[in-house]
Parts: structure tokens; C-alpha cells; sequence
């Protein structure tokens, strides 16, 4: 055989075998893996039952009550599961809660005896590495931390002291350095507070809701020094209540509702400077009450209700045109529709509920499908909680499930699109491969016009 032949054909062969090597895409839906071992049998553990959940270096963080020490701190990565520390030592429990991963760290709230009450605490995943940070309200007294949210070097939250009660504070993990930011809601008798929350960084701040006193719950911002309300968009001191924070292209969207009795809790957004409502999803003075929002790819994906089809799936690209219902998940408008909205490789993953149980679908937004239970019939995501969430770390979607045989424990999946290979990284192996064979394919190419040139 000529040896030019014999190149295309290697060159062929080669190509070929490159093809055949990726992997393929998943074409029907992962299914859970329940894990019975914090408290084995009918009498379930409630891990990830009781609180949010938070996820650092592969692992994920959450309560557990095993039957011996209490609801307490225990973490996974869906194969090895232990607990990380006995914070209330005995049966008492110390409840950690809102945790969440900040500089090396997984902060939470907790209590480690009743002398002093539920404070700001962190752990490495160590038993030695698991310390109270600040006691923000000394003695037996709460400060109740919660909403900790990173901005910059400092993790920010909602506590509360006997001097202003619950205002803007913030930590970078030492006892000096937690602090107040500002007390937004200086009562001259009393300890009122403002009640920070639903905190995001945006455009060089970080935004939340918050209420002074006199204008109402309404939009504010911190950049660290100088904390300032964006928009009274109810004007006096009636509330919009803004909700459900989420950035897209140049703007920050939310629900508010502003108070005029035209509107109704609808979608709306500022970019720092303006502050308007977006959209009127269900027109009129009806309310489409948007839930969950989240941003997946080039669109904010949400809950959304119109009185016509009830509560289903919505999404925007922050266009008119581009705001849409993009799913029916069921007939009866008294449905409660997606929440709990968690990507994971291709996939946007959420929970429904028809009055009786939770149910887990996905999307790509053009799909969407269910996602089915293991062999045991009676098994649910458990909804009977203080927070019943949807957590990725790595390749893994981890819940709640309840069954007859387990009670509440939590389950994983695994996402096959989570570890298709990346050819838009360096260093990547397929991006390696493909550079050879391109540089192969161009080689062979200069080699075939140039034999051509001799011919000619």
C-alpha cells in the first residue's frame, strides 16, 4: 500500500478511535442511593433533614441524629460518612444550622450548652478544628446567626445583640474581627433591629432586604463602609418585602410587590441606579408570587403562578420575549410547583409537590423529565422538615428520603454530564488530544499540497 495511504488511513483510524473514546451522553435519568447508616433501620437519622446544608472540599456538611449524641455535626461525600464533632456532648443536641463553606472553613450556627445559648461556630471537618468563633451575645442569651453569605474577605449575616437586636454583622473568622456593619434600625427604646436578609453581592455590594423603622422592608446595599436603601419601592412605611435575589447580565432580579394593589408579588430589578418591575406574570392585581429563582446558563430559571395553569416552571433571559413558561408539571392549577432549584452538569434539578409528597425533575431546558426512585415504592423526598433541600458536590446530587424501612435519611445520585471531559479548559486531556489531532490533520494536509505542487 502507497504511504500516503497508509497515512490517511492512520490518520482515519485515529480520528475514529477518538470519537468512539468520548463518552457518551446519559439519555435516561439517574436514580438515588439511599444511605442507611447514621441510625440503620426504620428510625431515620433526619440528616440534611434539619437545616441547611453546606459543602466544602468534596464534602457535605450537615445535622444528623444517630441516636446517641443528638442532632449533631456530620459530613460526607456520599461513600465515607462520619461525624466531624460532638459540639453538646450526651444525648443534648447543639443543632448546627445555615452552614455554610467561608475560607477553608464551614461556619454554622450552634449551641454548645445551655449557659450559652446559639452562636457563631466553624469547622475544618475536625473535631479539634470545630470552635465557637464569637460569642456575639454573651451568656445565655442567642445571637441566632443565619444568612451568612461571602462578600469580599468578610462572611456576612443576620445576628443579634441585647444592645440593637438582630442588624448587619460580619466575620473573617476571628473574634476581633466579627463585628457589626451597621445598625440600620436605631430604635430609641428598645432593641428592634432591622432584619437583614436575603443577602447578594452584586456590582461591588452586597445587597439585602431590610427595614429601618420608617420606610418599611425594603431594598438595601453595604459595600463594607457605607450601607445605604437602594429603593423604597412601597413607598411610606408600607413593605415590598424584596425576595428571591439572583444576578443576570447587568442586573440583579428579585420579587417584590409594590404595595399599590395593581401588581401583586411580581418580578422585578435594579441595576444599582434604577429600580423597576421587570415583569407581570400573572397581570392585574393577582400575585405570580416567583419562587426559587436561580441562574443556569443564560437564563433565570424560576416558579412562577398564573391563574390559569397554577404554579410551574418559568424562565427569563431578561427580555418580554424571552419570559415564558416552559413547562406544564401538571393539570391542578392547587399544584405546588418547582423548588429547590440546584445545577448539576447539563442539568438544573428541582422538587414539585402534589399535596402528598415531593417529586424530583431536571431540565436543560428544553427537556424535562422525572426523576425515579429506587425499587422501594414508598419512598419520597421528605418534605415533613425545617429544610428539605437538593445539595451538589462533585458529580453527586444529594437529598432527604423517607421510607417505611429507612425513615429520613439522606441519598445520593451520580450526573453522567457532570464528568463528560472539558475541551474549553488548559490542560485538559481532550483538549490535548484534539490539539494533536489537529496538528496531525494540518500536517497531513501540508503534506498532500505539497506532494500535489510536485505533480503539477
Amino acid at each position: 500500500m502507497p504511504a500516503t495511504k497508509i497515512r490517511r488511513s492512520s490518520l482515519l483510524a485515529l480520528a475514529l478511535l477518538m470519537v468512539a473514546a468520548v463518552p457518551a451522553r446519559a439519555t435516561t435519568p439517574p436514580t438515588f442511593t439511599v444511605v442507611d447508616s447514621i441510625l440503620p433501620g426504620s428510625e431515620g437519622s433526619y440528616a440534611m433533614d434539619l437545616s441547611a446544608s453546606g459543602v466544602l472540599a468534596g464534602y457535605i456538611y450537615f445535622s444528623a441524629f444517630d441516636g446517641t449524641t443528638g442532632a449533631e455535626l456530620w459530613r460526607t461525600n456520599g461513600t465515607t460518612t462520619t461525624r466531624v464533632a460532638d459540639i453538646r456532648s450526651g444525648a443534648d443536641s447543639s443543632d448546627p444550622s445555615h452552614l455554610t463553606a467561608f475560607g477553608g472553613y464551614v461556619y454554622f450556627a450552634a449551641s454548645a450548652d445551655a449557659d450559652e445559648g446559639v452562636e457563631l461556630w466553624r469547622t475544618n471537618g475536625t473535631t479539634l478544628g470545630t470552635t465557637r468563633v464569637s460569642d456575639i451575645n454573651p451568656g445565655s442569651a442567642s445571637s441566632y446567626p443565619y444568612g451568612f453569605t461571602t462578600f469580599g474577605d468578610y462572611l456576612y449575616f443576620n445576628a443579634s445583640d441585647s444592645a440593637t437586636g438582630p442588624e448587619l454583622w460580619r466575620t473573617d473568622g476571628t473574634a476581633l474581627g466579627t463585628t457589626r456593619v451597621a445598625d440600620i434600625n436605631p430604635a430609641t427604646t428598645g432593641a428592634l433591629g432591622s432584619y437583614p436578609g436575603h443577602f447578594t453581592p452584586f456590582g461591588g455590594y452586597l445587597y439585602f432586604t431590610a427595614d429601618d423603622g420608617t420606610t418599611g422592608n425594603e431594598l438595601w446595599r453595604t459595600n463594607g463602609t457605607s450601607t445605604t436603601r437602594v429603593a423604597d419601592i412601597a413607598p411610606g412605611a408600607f413593605n415590598s418585602s424584596p425576595y428571591e435575589f439572583t444576578v443576570l447580565g447587568g442586573y440583579l432580579y428579585f420579587v417584590a410587590n409594590d404595595g399599590t394593589g395593581t401588581t401583586g408579588n411580581e418580578l422585578w430589578r435594579t441595576n444599582g441606579t434604577s429600580t423597576t418591575l421587570f415583569a407581570d406574570i400573572d397581570p392585574g392585581p393577582g400575585a405570580s408570587n416567583p419562587a426559587a429563582l436561580i441562574t443556569f446558563g443564560d437564563y433565570i430559571y424560576f416558579q412562577g403562578f398564573d391563574s390559569t395553569f397554577g404554579s410551574e416552571l418559568w424562565r427569563t433571559d431578561g427580555t418580554a420575549l424571552g419570559t415564558m413558561r416552559i413547562a406544564t408539571m401538571s393539570p391542578d392549577v392547587d399544584f405546588i410547583g418547582p423548588n429547590y432549584f440546584t445545577a448539576l452538569g447539563d442539568y438544573l434539578y428541582f422538587t414539585t409537590y402534589n399535596g402528598n409528597q415531593n417529586y424530583v425533575y431536571r431540565t436543560d431546558g428544553t427537556v424535562t423529565e422525572h426523576i425515579p426512585f429506587p425499587s422501594d415504592a414508598d419512598q419520597y423526598i421528605s418534605c415533613d422538615c425545617y429544610d428539605t433541600n437538593l445539595v451538589a458536590v462533585g458529580g453527586r446530587l444529594f437529598s432527604t428520603i423517607y421510607s417505611a424501612a429507612t425513615g429520613n435519611e439522606f441519598a445520593y445520585l451520580d450526573e453522567p454530564t457532570h464528568v463528560l471531559p472539558e475541551t474549553n479548559r488548559g490542560g485538559s486531556v481532550w483538549t490535548v488530544a484534539l490539539v494533536i489531532l489537529a496538528g496531525l490533520t494540518a500536517a497531513a494536509s501540508i503534506g498532500l499540497r505539497l506532494r500535489g505542487t510536485k505533480r503539477a
